[in-house]
């Protein structure tokens, strides 16, 4: 049960949390299926903002033997507290990594730091990995035990320099050499929890652990991170009861709506969970807001955005391999994975297919939804003076009057301030173009949906269409995209887009709504100076016509 003065926002530390009185979700009996492995090196990747933290401030706490802050907590009774470790706990989110020289050094204080804070240990002089080797070996044979190692944001340094090639490979090389003292030290090593963002591929970063156990996608400890909708309405119940009497509407009416924004990442398919950050601040605020974008949003995504397009795959399921889920190297950098690493995509499902397992990704709410379009889009499209909302408005407004030409004039403004170097003279590069323009505008869109009669390329619906908590009649915009480099008359090819809609009753799964049908025609002209010019015209349609 809840009130504001028990929710956390930026405690992090779970000593702190514990007694400041705020509200732990517990998470223990999932840690103590963790310890019961038996086994000494964990590897968890989460998005920023999901509670790793807090988990290995978690993990400190109970190796520690800190018995009584646990006292409400499943392990409280499945814990020996007779059995206590020394950790050596290593947080490398603000670690300064401007070149590999400059890291190197800024990893050889932190380590002295770490040392002498924590353990009163001086170091001897040497590399950032002898340093390491040097404090677990002082810290055993001072404590005449095995001691844990906990790293918290173990790329970070890599991800800070994602965009410079010739620095992040050496930064790399440098953390291969760290991290694999850990595999030398292993006599002398209890536990090992790495965490961090990017699961990079083994040869890279991890080369010497073969014994490394990957957490991430594991169903067992799918929800070690994250809240559960049982967890939600078990610890936030007064906060759920406070936001339904704000806005006089009802316990359910209220669960729905915050399910829509911020729930729905999973990591295994089945179990599902909401976003700690996010869900915290909406309980602070009783506001719905994008507040993970603002802070969970690694800058290397923008860079991946501009130079990756396939931008429109985003938006509908996508299915991997587990062995392309593996294949991440700093040197091959795939969008999807990424994604998903990044808290963009996550796991819809989960099925076994010809003895192999393959996962669908989707975007995971409406609050990552919204933060593409109206974020990550304005880092790759023009930086357009026009106010989203204001020009979405206009655009809608023309629309029900029966005139596509302030939408024709965007999408055209659209297209011609996107880079050269991006474009290619395809059907599917405009189609893809157009989607994402009306993507960023903030319009519920899909592209390409696939029905008995052929394939749909994009349908549009008014914003709160399909909202789920409302039985409102809608509008919904069924569009057809006709592109050529012949001598055609674009009127006409216009007019033959907006036919086939017709024909092939494309508009047929929308007719619960009032259906606006447009047809859209590109021509590129090519100049004979170099480059090319656009001519892009629309037609518009209604049932009733």
């Amino acid at each position: 049960m809840s009130t504001k003065s028990e929710l956390s926002l930026d405690v992090s530390d779970f000593e702190k949390l514990i007694k400041r009185n705020k509200i732990y979700i517990d998470k223990t009996k999932v840690i103590k299926r963790l310890r019961d492995l038996n086994g000494t090196y964990h590897f968890l990747s989460r998005p920023r903002r999901f509670g790793k933290s807090l988990l290995i401030s978690t993990l400190k706490n109970l190796f520690e033997g800190k018995e009584k802050l646990f006292k409400n907590t499943y392990i409280y009774n499945h814990w020996d507290w007779n059995e206590t470790y020394p950790v050596i706990h290593l947080d490398l989110n603000n670690l300064k990594a401007m070149s590999p020289e400059n890291f190197e050094k800024s990893l050889r204080k932190y380590m002295d730091f770490v040392a002498k804070d924590n353990f009163n240990i001086e170091l001897e002089e040497g590399f950032s990995n002898e340093k390491l080797m040097y404090l677990i070996t002082k810290v055993y044979k001072t404590y005449k035990k095995e001691v844990v190692v906990l790293v918290d944001e173990y790329d970070k340094p890599i991800l800070d320099n994602i965009n410079n090639t010739e620095t992040v490979g050496e930064i790399q090389r440098i953390l291969k050499d760290f991290y694999g003292i850990l595999k030398s030290a292993d006599s002398k090593l209890e536990f090992v929890f790495i965490t961090g963002i990017t699961q990079f591929s083994k040869v890279s970063i991890f080369s010497e652990f073969n014994n490394l156990i990957q957490l991430t996608l594991k169903e067992d400890y799918s929800t070690i991170c994250g809240y559960t909708q049982e967890e939600v309405e078990k610890y936030f119940k007064n906060a759920i009861n406070n936001y339904s009497n704000l806005k006089n509407i009802n316990y359910q009416e209220t669960i729905n709506k915050i399910k829509y924004h911020y729930d729905g990442y999973s990591w295994d398919g089945k179990n599902f969970l909401y976003n700690p950050y996010s869900l915290m601040n909406f309980f602070e605020d009783n506001e719905f807001n994008n507040y993970w974008f603002e802070s969970g949003t690694p800058n290397f995504l923008v860079k991946i955005f501009k130079e990756n397009f396939n931008i429109g795959n985003i938006f509908k399921p996508t299915t991997l391999t587990k062995t392309e889920f593996n294949i991440f190297d700093i040197e091959n950098l795939r969008q999807i994975p990424l994604l998903f690493q990044s808290g963009y995509l996550t796991i819809s499902k989960k099925e076994i297919i010809n003895d192999k397992t393959k996962y669908t990704l989707k975007i995971p709410n409406h609050e990552v939804e919204v933060s593409i379009t109206e974020n990550l889009f304005t880092n790759f499209y023009t930086k357009a003076e026009n106010n989203f909302l204001s020009k979405r408005k206009e655009i809608w407004e023309d629309l029900k009057k029966g005139s596509c030409e302030t939408l024709s004039k965007y999408l055209k403004k659209e297209i011609i301030n996107t880079p050269y170097q991006l474009k290619i003279r395809n059907w599917k590069y405009y189609q893809t173009l157009i989607y994402a323009a009306l993507k960023s505008l903030g319009f519920q869109t899909n592209s390409e949906v696939s029905m008995f009669s052929g394939r749909l390329d994009i349908a549009i619906e008014e914003e709160d269409t399909h909202y789920p908590f409302t039985d409102e009649k809608g509008n919904a915009i069924i569009v057809e995209v006709k592109y050529t480099q012949q001598n055609n008359d674009v009127n006409k090819l216009a007019t033959k887009a907006l036919n086939q809609i017709k024909e092939k009753g494309y508009y047929e799964p929308y007719e619960d709504n009032n259906i606006i049908m447009i047809g859209l025609a590109i021509k590129e002209i090519k100049l004979k100076s170099g480059g090319s010019k656009i001519n892009l015209k629309c037609q518009i349609g209604t049932i009733s016509d």
